[in-house]
């Protein structure tokens, strides 16, 4: 059996009239949401990509602790305002995400870059952990 496929609807209106703001399905410029993020493995190293448009370096912050990696954006305000919305979809307020990483990672070796709006971040994978037995004397 085929799984079913829906289309995504965006809300709509006449191109004369606005959305109403209980129309719109907005997001509090100051609360939290998700980052979204690929994690994918390329040789000995594992890549993470999220989607940051708009951010500049000084805004955002990323921690490794523990194999868990820690990705915040700070609130982001576009300059120009607009009156009336037809469709707002777009949040512009704070973003994070904390991840449990997959495998192992040194984060001495990690490296992160911003460009055209796509954060990446390059971590070490490290080798296989290794067990130690520890004799008491």
């Amino acid at each position: 059996m085929k799984p079913m496929h829906v289309p995504w609807q965006p809300q709509s209106t006449s191109s004369s009239e606005s959305l109403e703001d209980d129309d719109i399905n907005t997001f509090s410029e100051s609360e939290e949401v998700e980052l979204p993020v690929d994690i994918a493995r390329q040789g000995d190293y594992l890549i993470i990509r999220a989607p940051l448009v708009g951010a500049k370096n000084e805004d955002i912050s990323i921690t490794v602790n523990n194999d868990i990696l820690f990705i915040h954006k700070n609130n982001y305000t576009p300059e120009e305002k607009l009156d009336n919305y037809y469709v707002r979809e777009c949040h512009w307020g704070p973003l994070a995400r904390e991840i449990q990483l997959p495998v192992s990672v040194d984060p001495t070796g990690a490296k992160a870059s911003l460009a055209d709006g796509i954060l990446k971040i390059v971590l070490p994978i490290m080798g296989h952990r290794q067990t130690r037995i520890i004799k008491i004397r």
